[in-house]
């Protein structure tokens, strides 16, 4: 009765590779830190380190097992990686899969990184309508047409916009305003 899994449970332990297989050179990297790292040391720090710095990227002064710290650089990595692009032609290159299993383990690392922190931006609490939009609200929900200059004070306006939610505050003067 408990041959049968004990028996299935020694073959395939006997079957799984232990932690002292060797690979060969040209053997595809798995997708993990460790991995990406000696793949990012063996391809890409020769061009791009401290002393080159080749297209102004140096790859050994960033820590690659945690590419959330770096996220810009890291992604215009992958899309480099992706498009075929680095390493250069003539230049020592991974083989396709080693270079797919990088990009993959480094999207994987950036969106758990983006997932874990996420950064929405500058955000504004409250945004209210300009005068235009104002209007037009007003025009399409009640069929009024009114001429809200006279009605409401000047919008302000930033970098020559005045729809920008930044300078759309409300004041106690534009509430009495709009009560009015």
């Amino acid at each position: 009765m408990y041959r049968g899994p004990l028996a299935a449970l020694v073959f395939v332990s006997a079957m799984a590779p232990g932690p002292a297989v060797a690979q060969s050179p040209g053997a595809v990297l798995p997708p993990t830190a460790g991995g990406s790292a000696a793949l990012v040391r063996t391809y890409c720090t020769t061009c791009h380190n401290q002393r080159l710095k080749t297209g102004g990227l140096a790859l050994d002064a960033l820590d690659v097992s945690d590419p959330g710290r770096d996220a810009a650089v890291w992604e215009q990595v992958v899309r480099k990686v992706r498009a075929g692009m680095m390493p250069p032609s003539g230049a020592r290159r991974p083989d396709r899969a080693a270079a797919e299993g990088f990009a993959a383990w480094l999207e994987t690392s950036l969106d758990s990184a983006a997932a874990a922190a996420p950064n929405p931006g500058r955000t504004e609490a409250m945004h209210r309508l300009n005068r235009a939009e104002y209007r037009n609200a007003v025009r399409d929900l009640l069929g009024l047409d009114l001429d809200v200059a006279a009605l409401l004070p000047a919008d302000d306006a930033s970098y020559g916009f005045d729809n920008i939610a930044g300078v759309l505050r409300f004041s106690p003067l534009l509430l009495e305003k709009y009560l009015t």
